[in-house]
Protein backbone atom coordinates (compact mmCIF):
# COMPACT_ATOMS: atom_id res chain seq x y z
CA UNK A 1 0.00 0.00 0.00
CA UNK A 2 2.74 2.27 0.53
CA UNK A 3 4.53 2.49 -2.45
CA UNK A 4 0.71 2.50 -4.74
CA UNK A 5 -0.65 5.38 -2.56
CA UNK A 6 2.71 6.96 -1.40
CA UNK A 7 5.60 6.35 -4.09
CA UNK A 8 3.80 5.44 -7.54
CA UNK A 9 1.84 8.91 -7.26
CA UNK A 10 5.09 10.48 -7.17
CA UNK A 11 6.95 8.99 -10.20
CA UNK A 12 6.82 10.50 -13.64
CA UNK A 13 4.35 8.42 -15.54
CA UNK A 14 2.77 10.39 -17.79
CA UNK A 15 1.65 8.81 -21.10
CA UNK A 16 3.23 5.61 -19.74
CA UNK A 17 1.48 2.55 -21.32
CA UNK A 18 0.20 -0.03 -18.78
CA UNK A 19 -1.90 -3.49 -18.70
CA UNK A 20 -3.14 -4.20 -15.73
CA UNK A 21 -4.11 -8.28 -14.65
CA UNK A 22 -5.69 -9.28 -11.50
CA UNK A 23 -6.49 -12.95 -9.73
CA UNK A 24 -9.21 -13.10 -7.32
CA UNK A 25 -11.89 -15.73 -5.88
CA UNK A 26 -15.06 -14.06 -7.66
CA UNK A 27 -16.99 -17.13 -5.81
CA UNK A 28 -15.92 -16.61 -2.55
CA UNK A 29 -15.03 -13.36 -2.89
CA UNK A 30 -17.97 -12.11 -4.64
CA UNK A 31 -18.71 -8.46 -3.50
CA UNK A 32 -14.67 -7.23 -3.70
CA UNK A 33 -13.38 -9.59 -6.42
CA UNK A 34 -10.11 -8.36 -7.71
CA UNK A 35 -10.81 -5.03 -6.37
CA UNK A 36 -6.34 -4.53 -6.20
CA UNK A 37 -6.67 -4.06 -10.23
CA UNK A 38 -9.22 -1.70 -9.67
CA UNK A 39 -6.98 0.41 -7.03
CA UNK A 40 -4.07 -0.24 -9.66
CA UNK A 41 -6.18 1.56 -12.23
CA UNK A 42 -7.04 3.97 -10.14
CA UNK A 43 -3.52 5.37 -9.63
CA UNK A 44 -1.93 5.09 -12.92
CA UNK A 45 -4.56 6.83 -14.78
CA UNK A 46 -4.51 9.77 -11.85
CA UNK A 47 -0.60 9.74 -12.50
CA UNK A 48 -1.03 10.32 -16.55
CA UNK A 49 -0.22 6.27 -17.55
CA UNK A 50 -2.81 4.92 -20.55
CA UNK A 51 -4.38 1.97 -19.43
CA UNK A 52 -4.73 -0.77 -22.25
CA UNK A 53 -6.67 -4.35 -22.35
CA UNK A 54 -9.78 -3.73 -21.03
CA UNK A 55 -11.79 -7.16 -21.26
CA UNK A 56 -15.45 -7.50 -21.06
CA UNK A 57 -17.36 -8.77 -17.53
CA UNK A 58 -19.23 -11.57 -19.16
CA UNK A 59 -18.41 -14.80 -18.22
CA UNK A 60 -17.78 -13.87 -14.28
CA UNK A 61 -19.88 -14.65 -11.73
CA UNK A 62 -19.03 -11.79 -9.15
CA UNK A 63 -21.43 -9.22 -7.65
CA UNK A 64 -18.80 -6.09 -7.34
CA UNK A 65 -15.66 -4.93 -8.24
CA UNK A 66 -13.16 -1.85 -8.19
CA UNK A 67 -11.92 -3.80 -10.88
CA UNK A 68 -14.81 -2.98 -13.17
CA UNK A 69 -14.02 0.36 -14.14
CA UNK A 70 -16.69 0.76 -16.77
CA UNK A 71 -20.23 -0.62 -16.96
CA UNK A 72 -19.74 -4.27 -18.12
CA UNK A 73 -15.90 -3.70 -18.59
CA UNK A 74 -12.55 -4.86 -16.30
CA UNK A 75 -9.54 -2.67 -16.64
CA UNK A 76 -7.73 -5.55 -18.14
CA UNK A 77 -7.71 -8.98 -17.77
CA UNK A 78 -9.30 -10.98 -14.59
CA UNK A 79 -8.42 -14.47 -13.65
CA UNK A 80 -10.07 -17.28 -11.13
CA UNK A 81 -7.50 -20.11 -10.64
CA UNK A 82 -10.14 -21.08 -7.90
CA UNK A 83 -13.25 -21.42 -9.94
CA UNK A 84 -12.19 -21.03 -13.63
CA UNK A 85 -8.77 -22.14 -14.13
CA UNK A 86 -10.18 -24.03 -17.19
CA UNK A 87 -10.76 -20.48 -19.07
CA UNK A 88 -7.84 -18.83 -17.85
CA UNK A 89 -5.25 -19.87 -20.46
CA UNK A 90 -7.21 -19.21 -23.24
CA UNK A 91 -8.62 -15.85 -21.99
CA UNK A 92 -4.92 -14.91 -21.45
CA UNK A 93 -4.08 -15.59 -25.27
CA UNK A 94 -7.26 -13.70 -26.46
CA UNK A 95 -6.08 -10.82 -24.39
CA UNK A 96 -2.31 -11.12 -25.82
CA UNK A 97 -4.05 -10.51 -28.96
CA UNK A 98 -6.15 -7.73 -27.47
CA UNK A 99 -3.05 -6.07 -26.56
CA UNK A 100 -1.11 -6.29 -29.66
CA UNK A 101 -4.23 -4.95 -31.26
CA UNK A 102 -4.10 -1.86 -29.50
CA UNK A 103 -0.65 -1.46 -29.92
CA UNK A 104 0.32 -1.91 -25.98
CA UNK A 105 3.50 -3.62 -27.72
CA UNK A 106 4.66 -0.84 -30.46
CA UNK A 107 6.83 1.76 -30.06
CA UNK A 108 4.42 4.01 -31.72
CA UNK A 109 0.79 4.78 -30.29
CA UNK A 110 -1.61 2.89 -32.35
CA UNK A 111 -3.43 6.24 -33.13
CA UNK A 112 -0.89 7.87 -34.38
CA UNK A 113 -0.56 4.63 -37.25
CA UNK A 114 -4.52 5.31 -37.91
Amino acid sequence: DQWLYNTLPNMNLKDKKVAIFGCGDQESYSDYYCDAAGELYDCFIKAGCKVYGMTSTDGYNHQASKAEVESGSFCGLMFDEDNQYDLSEERAKKWVEQLKQEGFFSQVPAEATA
